[in-house]
C-alpha cells in the first residue's frame, strides 16, 4: 500500500489518497502518470510506501518574499 500526497507551494494538503502497487516501482509509475493526469507534476508531491519508505518526491519551490 502507498500514499500520494499534492501540496500547494503553501504547505496546504490537495490530495490526500492511498495508492495500489506491487512494488516501488509499479507505484512510481502510477504515481506520476496520475500526477500528469491532473497537472500537479509542478506542484511538492510525495509518494510513500506504508512503511514510510519514500517512492518520489518534489519539494516545494521556496515561497517568494513579498
Amino acid at each position: 500500500m502507498y500514499q500520494m500526497t499534492v501540496f500547494d507551494n503553501e504547505g496546504n494538503k490537495l490530495v490526500d489518497q492511498s495508492l495500489e502497487a506491487e512494488n516501488d516501482v509499479e507505484a512510481r509509475e502510477k504515481g506520476l502518470a496520475w500526477l500528469a493526469e491532473k497537472e500537479y507534476l509542478n506542484h511538492p508531491y510525495r509518494i510513500v510506501h506504508s512503511s514510510g519508505r519514500l517512492v518520489a518526491f518534489n519539494s516545494h519551490k521556496g515561497k517568494v518574499p513579498q
